[in-house]
């Protein structure tokens, strides 16, 4: 029999990603694994441009609405779900498409075996937990100074669990994840975007997200949880905890919104394997 694909499709938000994803999965009969930080939480479907029933019709999409926003959904959680969604998929005779742009999440699952189950250490936690958050960004920058570039200051949990693990390997996770860039057998897809054209389409996204309701969206869920740690590191949602008047939250986001993509260009371009391709470009699976 003919061997199965994975495809990895990435890019900056706003690219289209999740567009040419579903085209090339009903072209190649394939299902799609959501690679997105925040489109596996239930309720954060504006924010996170989730894609809409509709446009998911005809093609199945997995890791979507998984978990409630109440903790943060790791590297490790993603690896665990997505793979048992690879071998579900492949197990049909389907091809993988995975798609997102969380990198580190993609990373994880495609080069698990590099690094081992960590597991959580309460008595590391519990004392790391009593210093502030920049005091914990100092002690990452001490152990892994690349990683600590990749996680804000308010981020509180993922400093905490990137100290754990840090402790855990002896070593920088940096380094593991090295080894874990250019994993076997996916065949790597970006989305080609010129920064103005992206930039445009960030800032159109964002008006639509207010006509959408995101206010609305984001009222919902601080009704239910209140403002935690999820919620509050979610582009979208922090600027409405932040600022009060809607037309300076917006600009907020739109201006956090093209300072990630900037980040994620920024990955790409490090990233000599990857093949760009237009979002109009047809892709040919041998």
């Amino acid at each position: 029999p003919k061997a199965l694909s994975t495809i990895v499709i990435v890019g900056p938000t706003a690219s289209g990603k999740t567009k040419k994803s579903i085209e090339i999965a009903k072209k190649y009969n394939a299902e799609v694994i959501c690679a997105d930080s925040r489109i596996v939480y239930k309720g954060f479907d504006i924010a996170s441009a989730k894609p809409t029933p509709e446009e998911r019709e005809g093609v199945v999409h997995h890791l979507i609405d998984i978990t409630e926003p109440t903790k943060l959904f790791s590297a490790g959680d993603f690896a665990l779900h997505a793979s048992a969604a690879m071998e579900d998929i492949q197990s049909r005779g389907k091809n993988v498409i995975i798609s997102g742009g969380t990198w580190f999440y993609i990373t994880a699952l495609l080069g698990a075996e590099k690094l081992p189950e960590i597991p959580q250490n309460p008595t590391l936690r519990e004392g790391l937990s009593l210093k502030s958050s920049k005091e914990l960004l100092d002690m990452l920058k001490s152990l892994d100074p690349k990683r600590a570039e990749l996680i804000h200051v308010n981020n509180k949990d993922k400093i905490i669990r990137s100290i754990e693990m840090c402790k855990f390997l002896n070593t920088p996770i940096s380094e593991h994840e090295r080894e874990k860039n250019t994993p076997s057998g996916a065949i790597w897809y970006a989305i080609d975007t010129e920064r103005d054209e992206l930039y445009s389409r960030i800032d159109a996204r964002v008006d639509l997200m207010f006509e959408q309701g995101l206010v609305w969206e984001f009222e919902k869920l601080m009704a239910k949880y209140g403002e935690n740690e999820v919620i509050s590191n979610t582009i979208g949602y922090r600027e409405l905890v932040d600022y009060k008047n809607h037309n300076e939250a917006k600009d907020k986001i739109k201006q956090h919104t093209r300072n990630f993509a900037k980040r994620q260009l920024s990955w790409l371009s490090g990233n000599s394997d990857i093949r760009l391709i237009g979002l109009d470009e047809e892709i040919e699976i041998s």
